[in-house]
């Protein structure tokens, strides 16, 4: 007999009919045919009249086991879908997940801590949580790994040792000097023989992969089709389960999540930053510091500023951790030298002390993230670390060969400044960098980035300064210099290289331009007021708060006009201001730097307000149509130097997005960034009076400049591209930096002061060289001796010219070290060398 179904109703007939009556629907019979009683105290296992009070009880028990339940376990964000956050694409657990979240966090923090954000900073390995302390009124900084117990934490110190052996014996050359890729799969094939070699590892279950396919999945060795099959298990061994029970059961081998968590420990202490790994990971983190012994490692975020963490040094570790930090980056460190400044392996840079004789504290270090992929002019404009304008004006400024000072306090933003504007330099310039520790990132292919050397012993021998670098870098003939900071003496040699003619960018310590001038022209620095006024800009940057917010402003964009002997001091004047009362930025005065481009360029005032506009245009377009990538952002800035009229035409015709991966194949400049690093990059969406000024420049435009672009035919994007290598040279012929000549026009039957064997003869008056030039900035006075080679275009010898006829048949004059000029030997072709 079935019981009647009637949704939300189950009486004791319909237990009866299920569990009591038999397969007729009658009661029970014993040997003796007399019916059994039916007992619900029997099903039950107390008597239904207890119910009421049992049910009651079961209540107060349910509340206490949630009240234990919310105490022991995390207040976390209830709109996190926990099971995708914690799934990687091929639907298996990642390795760190809910049950380290839970065994990062002490038992007593959880009363008080309530999750703010998460994020995975290498995944499946390691996440990120801010918490907000409800007990200090404090943000939290976790990092969380994969939790190992007492005997995991044993096994990884036993195989520790015995890799250091193994790795060294096995591939010595490739432990030392391999690459990353390379050193990782010497650890893990290493790491595999130990386990067998000691019974540790019984192997994968059935339906995952095998150990060996987990190994070279690591190191991107497994091919697509030999991935994951749908439908697979999860990784052996990776249900959470009691600790104590686990303990206790003290198995002889080793689960396949185990030897997944044992891989990730030993790659990391190995290869990565040991505890900091993962925060080195988190591109949200500007800064990473520990200030001593046994005290936690503090991190600058992005968001939430300088925050503790949860990672924390012991004092041997901390010791050893900073010893290997100096080695990764070429430098040493001891008791008598106790403090390095160095550059890490990843570009970051290090400030690093050992002991506690220049520190109370004992050993710390403070360690400046460095960014893979820059930021850019449009995210300092969304930021409002500069305005729309300013940007716009510092564009021409930097194109123009105009020299600038990025000046403020630390943290002020003046290299992620410097590394952005760099985006303005044409392709088509060489540019040396001279920096103590590499800081600047430019996109540009012709770059030489140097960096001092400090000497290999005690008498200073094979030491290479800043003033050794700039001394070389005018041999090397640049359009732009690059320092990566002015701390001291190498200041007055930066003057030196500005009055010279060479455009130089830096960045400096000092919270306005008053300062900037003290600290310049006085000890130690000691730069001559007369030569200060090489330099053509300064802009300060400072950190303050706006409405609470802590933000990065441009207080002033400075412009250094001239030297008053009468007054001695040196004429400043703001061109742009920032007003902190309504966060705004303001023109207060008319500028002499785009009066002195105007007149070099012998434009008049309205096509320099017009190449001011367009520069504008193209600004506010990025932003509105959000284009803030880095390869949106080089590809549009240098293809318009090159060729504004192609981008302007695109702009107007709406299609510069579809055509940007064309762009981007400009040789001379390197924009071609690792997508998944750039997703990675926190760039910032326009606050809305900024993405509203864009709106208003870009309707401003659409009736008059962009109107005269928007019925063009489609222009070709490889015009472009190669604009930059076609674009003539224009050489000043009374530019002491230049060793070349103009070429005669066609209008000149003879080249002036030249002998009949065409060999150019100098005057006794021309002895200016640029060598000449560049050794008296420092001093040297050294000679040069200069070649002069002609070359005869191929039109010219058609053309009938005697003298090109002359050239073109002996080959092309040269003139030696004595003055005395003689023919070479190779025959020239149409004007070209073979």
């Amino acid at each position: 007999m079935e019981p009647a179904v009637v949704k939300g109703e189950y009486s004791w007939e319909d237990f009866k009919a299920e569990y009591y009556y038999d397969e007729e629907g009658e009661p029970p019979t014993d040997d003796e045919g007399e019916v059994v009683p039916f007992e619900p105290a029997e099903y039950l296992g107390f008597e239904p009249s207890a119910l009421p009070g049992l049910l009651s009880g079961g209540d107060d028990g349910a509340e206490a086991l949630d009240g234990v339940v919310d105490e022991r376990t995390l207040d976390v964000d209830p709109e996190i879908d926990e099971d995708a956050f914690f799934s990687e694409v091929d639907g298996r657990t990642t390795i760190a997940n809910r049950y380290d979240l839970e065994k990062a966090v002490g038992m007593e923090e959880k009363k008080y801590f309530e999750e703010i954000e998460r994020y995975w900073v290498n995944k499946p390995y390691a996440f990120v949580v801010l918490f907000h302390s409800t007990r200090g009124n404090e943000k939290k900084y976790y990092l969380v790994e994969p939790y190992r117990n007492e005997l995991e934490r044993e096994l990884e110190e036993f195989l520790t040792e015995k890799l250091r052996a193994s790795i060294k014996y096995a591939s010595e050359d490739v432990a030392a000097e391999g690459s990353e890729a390379e050193r990782r799969s010497v650890i893990e094939e290493e790491t595999r023989n130990l386990l067998n070699r000691y019974d540790l590892y019984s192997g994968p279950v059935e339906g995952s992969r095998s150990f060996v396919s987990e190994l070279k999945s690591l190191v991107g060795m497994l091919d697509a089709e030999e991935d994951v099959e749908e439908g697979v298990e999860e990784i052996e061994g990776i249900a959470a389960r009691p600790e104590p029970v686990v303990l206790a059961e003290d198995s002889k081998t080793l689960t396949q999540y185990q030897v997944e968590k044992l891989l990730y420990e030993l790659n990391r202490d190995f290869i990565g930053y040991e505890r900091i790994d993962g925060i080195k990971h988190d591109i949200n983190v500007e800064d990473i510091s520990c200030d001593g012994y046994n005290s936690p490692v503090f991190v600058y975020h992005t968001d939430y500023e300088q925050i503790i963490s949860n990672v924390v040094h012991g004092e041997g570790q901390l010791d050893d951790f900073v010893v290997k930090l100096a080695q990764r980056s070429g430098k040493g460190i001891s008791k008598r030298q106790p403090q390095v400044d160095a550059t890490l392996p990843d570009g970051s840079r290090a400030q690093l002390t050992l002991g506690k004789e220049v520190s109370d504290h004992g050993t710390n270090y403070t360690i400046r993230q460095f960014k893979d992929v820059p930021f850019t002019p449009v995210d300092l404009i969304n930021w409002k670390t500069f305005s729309l304008n300013e940007m716009a004006f510092l564009w021409l400024a930097i194109e123009n060969n105009k020299s600038l000072i990025f000046a403020g306090g630390t943290a002020s933003g003046k290299t992620t400044s410097l590394n952005a504007v760099s985006l303005f330099i044409p392709s088509n310039a060489k540019i040396v960098s001279i920096e103590d520790t590499r800081e600047v990132e430019l996109p540009q292919r012709n770059w030489i980035a140097s960096v001092t050397r400090p000497s290999f012993g005690e008498d200073e021998k094979g030491d290479i300064d800043e003033f050794d670098l700039l001394e070389a870098a005018l041999r090397q003939r640049p359009d732009y210099i690059v320092m990566g900071e002015v701390r001291g003496e190498e200041g007055r040699t930066l003057f030196q290289v500005m009055s010279t003619g060479h455009t130089t960018y830096t960045t400096f310590h000092a919270d306005n331009v008053s300062e900037v001038l003290k600290r310049f022209t006085t000890a130690p620095i000691n730069v001559s007021k007369t030569l200060f006024t090489a330099l053509d800009l300064v802009s300060i940057q400072s950190s303050t708060r706006v409405r609470g917010n802590k933000v990065r402003r441009n207080r002033a964009l400075t412009e250094i006009n001239a030297y008053d002997a009468e007054n001695d001091e040196i004429n400043v004047g703001d061109v742009f201001q920032w007003e902190p009362e309504r966060d705004e930025f303001r023109q207060i005065a008319d500028s002499n730097t785009l009066e002195e481009i105007r007149f070099d360029r012998g434009w008049t005032h309205a096509e320099l307000e017009r190449e001011i506009f367009e520069r504008r245009v193209v600004l506010a377009y990025l932003i509105r149509n959000g284009l803030n990538e880095y390869t949106q952002v080089a590809a549009t800035l240098q293809a318009y130097i090159a060729d504004s009229d192609t981008i302007l035409t695109l702009i107007a015709r709406d299609e510069l997005e579809d055509s940007l991966q064309d762009l981007r194949a400009m040789e001379s400049v390197l924009i071609d960034v690792d997508p998944e690093k750039e997703e990675m990059v926190p760039r910032p969406d326009p606050v809305e009076e900024v993405y509203e000024e864009a709106g208003e420049i870009l309707e401003e435009a659409d009736d008059d400049l962009l109107a005269e672009y928007r019925g063009e035919d489609a222009p070709e994007i490889s015009f472009a591209i190669g604009a930059t290598e076609e674009r003539d040279v224009v050489v000043d012929e009374h530019d002491p930096d230049s060793d070349l000549r103009p070429e005669p026009s066609d209008e000149d039957d003879t080249t002036p002061e030249s002998g009949e064997d065409g060999a150019t003869l100098e005057s006794d008056d021309d002895v200016g060289t640029p060598e000449a030039d560049e050794d008296a900035a420092f001093g040297t006075g050294a000679d040069s001796v200069e070649d002069s080679t002609g070359g005869v275009e191929g039109d010219e010898a058609e053309s009938g010219d005697a003298g090109a006829s002359e050239a073109d048949e002996g080959g092309f004059v040269v003139e030696d070290a004595d003055g005395e000029s003689g023919e070479s030997s190779q025959g020239g072709t149409d004007g070209e060398e073979e």
